[in-house]
């Protein structure tokens, strides 16, 4: 009887060790993980604004249309141009981040070029005659200053230590104001739309360098009537700006 009671008293008190062990390690994992996470610093996002100043190439390309028309004893041929002269221009920038992959722009800029316009008709006849076809042709230039003030919506995209790329797209207007007569009729504002790609490299916490492309679609001005009779030519046309400019932060991302 005493032997039974011994051998119950050791199994009870080997079953409530192995419990009490169990319980241990399953217990623990919870409790390292509790440990664990309050030792984790989570990122806390805090938008960051930036300023640059830059200067940009401005290139617009050449447009030459030709049109045909058919006549009931030949073709009337017409060709027009519209051509900007390369320039170099101002470009200032803020910019705010709305969250860690998106924000926005505010640009301001200014350039100054020249506006080339050209008008050239004949008729060619069916039949070949001695005579030389009828024709004419007209060309003027323009001095303009162009002023820009456009918003745009920036993604970021990939970024590796201290490069960081982005693409913007939005819109605004363009003033265009000519050299020659500043007369306010004379003034041309045409709405235009945005968009380009960049990449930003930080020497410092505060100071880093932007290389972007900028383009800028709009309607050309037409105010060449209005000062020396030049033809009137307001295509569709792209205006192409890579960009170099000098941006200084404040604030950004802390822990």
């Amino acid at each position: 009887m005493a032997l039974s009671q011994s051998v119950f008293r050791f199994s009870l008190y080997r079953t409530l060790l192995v419990t009490a062990c169990l319980t241990t390690i399953v217990g623990a994992p919870p409790a390292l993980t509790q440990t664990t996470d309050s030792k984790i610093t989570k990122k806390k996002f805090t938008p960051s604004m930036d300023v640059s100043l830059g200067l940009f190439g401005q290139l617009t390309p050449t447009r030459t249309p030709i049109t045909t028309m058919r006549e009931t004893n030949g073709v009337d041929i017409t060709q027009i141009t519209q051509g900007t002269s390369p320039s170099a221009g101002v470009l200032g920038t803020f910019h705010q981040s709305i969250k860690p992959w998106l924000g926005y722009n505010v640009n301001l800029g200014y350039s100054r070029f020249s506006e080339s316009y050209s008008l050239g008709h004949t008729f060619v006849p069916d039949q070949p005659s001695m005579v030389s076809p009828p024709s004419s042709f007209s060309q003027g230039s323009i001095g303009t200053n162009m002023y820009e003030t456009t918003i745009a919506y920036v993604v970021q995209g990939p970024k590796a230590r201290q490069f960081t790329t982005f693409a913007q797209f939005g819109g605004g207007g363009l003033w265009f104001l000519p050299t020659t007569d500043l007369k306010a009729y004379n003034e041309q504002v045409r709405a235009a739309m945005l968009f380009g790609v960049g990449m930003n490299y930080k020497f410092s916490e505060h100071f880093g360098i932007r290389a972007e492309y900028r383009g800028l679609f709009y309607k050309n001005p037409d105010f060449a009537y209005t000062i020396n009779l030049a033809p009137i030519n307001k295509m569709f046309t792209v205006t192409n700006q890579p960009t170099i400019s000098v941006v200084y932060t404040f604030g950004g991302e802390k822990k």
